[in-house]
This record gives C-alpha cells, structure tokens and sequence, in this order.
C-alpha cells in the first residue's frame, strides 16, 4: 500500500479529484456532502492499474483546505510521504495553496504530483499558464519539479492521464523500513461501543501487531502504557500491518480522550520528550521571514 495525501485552497476540487480517482466519498459528515465543503479529514482508497497487468494499491488522505483547518491539514499530511498538490485551473494559485505549500516544505515532503484541477471551466492555453505558475512557485521548495496533470473531475477528462501518474508517483517513492519502530500519528480518536477506545493514522514504516504493548504520547507530553487490542486497515482486520499503510488501532488502556488527534503511538523507549526545539527557517519560508525583516 501507499498513503498519499491532498493539499491545496479550499473549493479547488481536491474531494472532487479522490472521488474521480477511488469512486468513493472522502466526506465522511452529512454536513460536509450538504455544503460541498471538507470540514475533516476524509479517507479513500483503491487498486490503480500500471496498465502492464499489475496495480499499486493507494490510500488518500483528503484535507480541508479552508484557513480555519490548517492544524487538521497537518495531522493528515504530517506522516505521509507523497502529496497531490492541486491548483484549480480557474482559480489559480491562492492563499491555502501557498499555505499548504509552505507546510509540506518545513515537513520535508519531497515526493508529489501537481493536479490542476476544474480544466473544464478555461481552455487549453489557461491550464498550461495555471501549470507554468505552479511550477514556478514550487521552485526553491521540497516540492521543486513535480510533474503535472490536467483534470476535470466533472467531465473525467484527464483522469487516465492523472491515475498514471500517481501510479508513476508511487513507483518512485522510497521503500519504506520494516524493521524500523513503529511511529503512529493520530487523526481520528473516538469510541465504538462493544469495542472500546479506536485510533486512527497512517503508519510510515515499521510493524504493528496484534498485543503490541506500546507507548502512547499526547501532544502536552503525557505518557501512558497501551495495548493493541485489535487492527484493521481499509476496513480488513489484520493480525499486522506494515507500514507505509492507513491503520485502526483498537486500543486497551486509553479512552478516546486520552489520545487525542496528534497524539503518537510509539515503540516503547523510541522516543525522547523535549519543551525546547532549534528551528531552521529553509526556502521560500526563509526568504520571505528575510523580507519582512528587510534584509
């Protein structure tokens, strides 16, 4: 499997472009479908052909890309290594673009796929200019020299073109480290009756098992001792599940509210807590502190 996930300014078509690539809804919430408006984190799935008779299974993190979600932007993009970076042909480059931009730099996120998206809505000569900008503006970041596609999700031109892509774009990512220890970063947190405390994240590299005794760590620093009651990834129960993968954690001493979303399930003693960090601004966040400093 791999995890990838979506960025980008809100009403660009990025649940649109999950939608036209897995034929399934990311919009988990009735509120959400009724506005046409990602509120959460929405997750899809499925087997992209390589058309030579294989396929790469992938999984996608949708975000919101409205200002108020940057903090859900990040728990759903902070441990995935690829991302579809989408620009709507009309809209152009906009705010959240640059914003999500400039988090997927500071998180080192190398690896990604520039989708400029609702082609329907210009004509050729506009989405190449709204490609060309992109592509421009990426320059200096972690992001510099993504390929790029055009799509309409609503006239499903371009979607061929953009699953080869991805299936490219997979192909191409490093191979993630069995033996390393698992690191899970929580998205979801929340409580089925019968089964007790359920987590969810994606799992970068390592192995989660069935009795694993690890170590939960919350975003204020508390520590707490947990086990793996259960797992399943894209809804399958799973004795294991190796990383990179999407993956719910049924969890046996924690409630919901003690592993909040941003909360880490750790290998126990992997980890050190620290209150004090060194940041090193780089690129295009660098150069524009530099500026509003006047140097």
């Amino acid at each position: 499997m791999h995890v990838l996930a979506t960025a980008g300014h809100v009403d660009h078509g990025k649940s649109a472009l999950v939608r036209a690539l897995t034929g399934r809804e990311p919009d988990r919430w009735a509120e959400e479908q009724r506005r046409g408006l990602t509120l959460d984190l929405g997750f899809a799935w499925t087997d992209l052909d390589d058309g030579a008779g294989g396929a790469e299974r992938v999984a996608l993190v949708d975000v919101p890309g409205h200002e108020r979600f940057v903090p859900t932007m990040l728990a759903g993009v902070g441990p995935v290594p690829a991302v579809l970076l989408v620009v709507a042909a009309d809209g152009g480059w906009m705010p959240q673009s640059q914003e999500h931009l400039d988090a997927l730099d500071a998180l080192g996120v190398r690896s990604g796929l520039v989708v400029v998206s609702r082609a329907d809505l210009v004509d050729a000569t506009g989405a190449a200019a709204t490609a060309a900008d992109v592509a421009q503006r990426l320059v200096g970041t972690s992001l510099e020299g993504s390929p790029s596609v055009v799509v309409s999700a609503r006239t499903g031109a371009g979607t061929e073109a953009l699953r080869a892509a991805v299936v490219r774009l997979v192909r191409g990512l490093p191979p993630a480290d069995p033996g390393a220890p698992p690191r899970l970063w929580l998205d979801r947190s929340f409580t089925i009756r019968g089964a007790g405390t359920v987590v969810t994240g994606t799992l970068p590299e390592g192995v989660l098992r069935t009795g694993d005794e690890l170590e939960a760590v919350t975003p204020d620093g508390e520590r707490r001792s947990v086990r793996v009651r259960g797992l399943q990834s894209l809804e399958e129960p799973r004795p294991e599940v190796a990383g990179p993968a999407r993956v719910a954690v049924n969890l046996r001493g924690a409630s919901a509210g003690d592993v909040p979303r941003g909360s880490a399930l750790l290998a126990p003693g992997s980890a050190r807590l620290t209150s004090e960090v060194d940041v090193v601004l780089t690129g295009a966040v660098r150069a524009r502190a530099l500026a509003d400093d006047g140097q």
